[in-house]
């Protein structure tokens, strides 16, 4: 991962002046809010679900409320998190309403994720993200999107135990073991390519 460029002080710093100005009816601070973190919700709400309306509709609400409530808002120090946490309460909650998918068993559509594609091909070439992508996929569903908040989000373990609505040490665990079946799925990975160029 890249380094950030910025410490946790000085983007809280910044977030913060940003999202004052925004509460203020700054309609410049609310478009660059909304650019800023846009790719990254696009990006989380394929963790939750593959279905594109409910994505786009739940981001549409968000950023609508946001505007029309945003005197009544609270300080907000983290606006990624903050924006994060409300997007996935907001499908959840679509979910839940409408029946479409059974949240325990919902499938993540990786493949369908091109901003998450950038970033792992970059890092590690397009075979390894090929294999990444397999191994991401054969998860179960809290493990990768606890992984997806704590490496492509660049959240602590406090954050991700915050936004997924668990505690510290159940964040901890889905992260391990999420950590642990990548790497045991892609050593079998490995074994299996070495057996069909051996034979």
């Amino acid at each position: 991962m890249k380094e950030k460029v910025h410490s946790d002080t000085e983007c809280g710093q910044d977030d913060r002046a940003l999202w004052f100005a925004f509460q203020k009816g700054d309609r410049d601070a609310f478009e660059t809010i909304y650019r800023t973190h846009i790719a990254h919700l696009i990006s989380y709400g394929f963790k939750i679900t593959g279905e594109k309306p409910v994505i786009q509709d739940c981001i549409q609400d968000l950023f609508m409320e946001l505007w029309d409530h945003r005197e009544g808002l609270g300080e907000v120090r983290v606006i990624k998190h903050y924006l994060l946490k409300s997007l996935r309460y907001k499908i959840i909650r679509s979910l839940r309403e409408s029946y479409t998918e059974d949240l325990e068993v919902v499938s993540y559509r990786i493949e369908e994720d091109p901003f998450e594609n950038r970033l792992l091909e970059e890092e590690v070439g397009v075979q390894q993200s090929k294999k990444l992508h397999a191994a991401l996929a054969k998860l179960p569903k809290r493990q990768k999107e606890a992984i997806h908040l704590r490496y492509f989000e660049e959240m602590s373990n406090e954050e991700v135990a915050d936004l997924m609505g668990v505690n510290y040490q159940s964040a901890c665990k889905f992260i391990y073991t999420g950590l642990k079946n990548l790497r045991d799925f892609l050593l079998f990975l490995i074994f299996i390519i070495s057996q069909i160029l051996i034979y």
